[in-house]
């Protein structure tokens, strides 16, 4: 398993607990008001939370908080893109009409679409040490955070 685990390039235990973390984060949502969809398909409606939340998020002052948002959102992970048939990294753009709270969530849903679909890497193989551990653990601070705010998805998200 350790040939597996050195590819996260940050402590397994750390990933697991984001994975573990994100996933039921969305249930809490879909199985409350936050849910988008039809009779097709079913996603959590994560813009509706990050703005019903975001007044009470902003007056927080956590320094340990406001670290990780700053994280994300000054250092935010970058996407995937295919360039003349060439896996790059492209910037992410911050959308500076969305409130912090809905951007730093943007981020997480990013960091958690590059550690679940193997993205963290440039495509030479080059590694950017320590980067995908930092914005995994800021991701965790904030996420933890958010959910925190809401007492029906915190119920729903540890039931």
């Amino acid at each position: 398993m350790d040939r597996l685990y050195r590819h996260l390039h940050m402590p397994y235990e750390i990933a697991i607990e984001f994975i573990a973390t994100f996933s039921r984060a969305e249930h809490a949502l879909k199985s409350t008001s936050y849910v988008l969809g039809d009779e097709k398909k079913v996603v959590p409606d994560w813009d509706k939370f990050a703005n019903e939340i975001h007044e009470e998020f902003e007056i927080n002052e956590d320094t340990q908080i406001t670290e990780a948002v700053n994280e994300l959102l000054e250092h935010p992970p970058r996407k995937q893109v295919l360039v003349n048939r060439k896996v790059v990294f492209k910037n992410q753009s911050i959308d500076k009409k969305q409130k912090r709270t809905q951007q730093a969530i943007l981020m997480i849903r990013t960091v958690r679409n590059n550690l679940f679909h193997g993205g963290k890497y440039l495509p030479n193989g080059e590694v950017e040490n320590g980067r995908n551990e930092r914005l995994v653990r800021a991701s965790l601070i904030v996420l933890n955070e958010c959910l925190r705010l809401n007492d029906d998805v915190r119920a729903s998200f540890e039931y």
